[in-house]
C-alpha cells in the first residue's frame, strides 16, 4: 500500500511540513505502507484551478501529471492542515478541486490540524463540512490537533507529557488509518463507477 502525506501550508518551510515529516518517519518505522511520500503545497504549489483542467490543456497536463500520479496511486492520505483565519488554507481547498472520485474516491484520510496557539479545531470542521463532496474521500473518525506547534516535534524525544500523549494519540490514529486503507482497498475493487453520479448530491 502507498500513503501520500499532504502538507497544506503555503509557507516555505512551514510547521505543517515539520509535522508531515514526523508522521512520515513514524509511518516508515511501522512498515505497513510500503511507500510514503510528502506533497508539500508550499514547496510545490499548484496554480489556481481554472477550466483548462477540464479541457485537458497541455499546460495543465504538464503541471498535473506528476501530482495526479501520486494522488491516484495512493491508498490513503494524511492531510496536515494549518489553521488560517479560522479555517483550512486556500492551498488545500485548491488542491481538492483537481481530483475526482476516480483518483481519490473511497480512500481514507487522516486529518491533522496545526495551530500556533490553542485553537486548531476549525480546519477539521472546515474539511469535514466542505472539502470531500466530489472527491469522495473518507475521513476516518479520528483526527489530530497539534496545538502550540512551534513547541512540538523539535527533538527526537517528547519535550513533555503533553507531547508524549500527542505522539501516542498519533500512533493510535495511524493504526486506524492502516486498517481503513486495507479494508477500503477491497471495497474499491468491487465498485462499479457510474459517471452519471460522479458528483455527490
Amino acid at each position: 500500500m502507498k500513503l501520500l502525506i499532504i502538507s497544506g501550508s503555503h509557507r516555505k518551510p512551514s510547521q505543517s511540513l515539520k509535522v508531515a515529516k514526523y508522521i512520515k518517519q513514524r509511518v516508515e518505522k511501522r512498515q505497513v505502507f510500503h511507500s510514503t511520500d510528502i506533497l508539500d503545497l508550499g514547496g510545490n504549489p499548484l496554480p489556481l484551478w481554472d477550466e483548462g483542467v477540464w479541457k485537458g490543456t497541455p499546460e495543465w497536463k504538464k503541471i498535473l501529471k506528476p501530482v495526479r500520479e501520486k494522488v491516484t496511486e495512493a491508498d490513503a492520505y494524511v492531510m496536515v492542515v494549518p489553521e488560517w483565519n479560522g479555517g483550512a488554507t486556500p492551498a488545500v481547498k485548491n488542491f481538492a478541486l483537481f481530483f475526482g472520485e476516480r483518483e481519490t474516491g473511497h480512500k481514507p484520510v487522516w486529518l491533522v490540524s496545526v495551530s500556533s496557539e490553542i485553537n486548531g479545531q476549525y480546519p477539521i470542521s472546515d474539511m469535514r463540512a466542505n472539502i470531500y463532496k466530489n472527491n469522495k474521500w473518507i475521513f476516518i473518525p479520528d483526527h489530530t490537533i497539534v496545538r502550540f506547534v512551534h513547541q512540538m516535534f523539535n527533538h527526537d524525544s517528547p519535550a513533555g507529557e503533553e507531547e508524549k500523549l500527542l505522539r501516542e494519540r498519533m500512533e493510535y490514529s495511524l493504526t486506524q488509518l492502516e486498517l481503513y486503507a486495507q479494508a477500503l482497498r477491497e471495497i474499491r475493487n468491487k465498485i462499479t463507477w457510474d459517471d452519471r453520479f460522479k458528483y455527490a448530491m
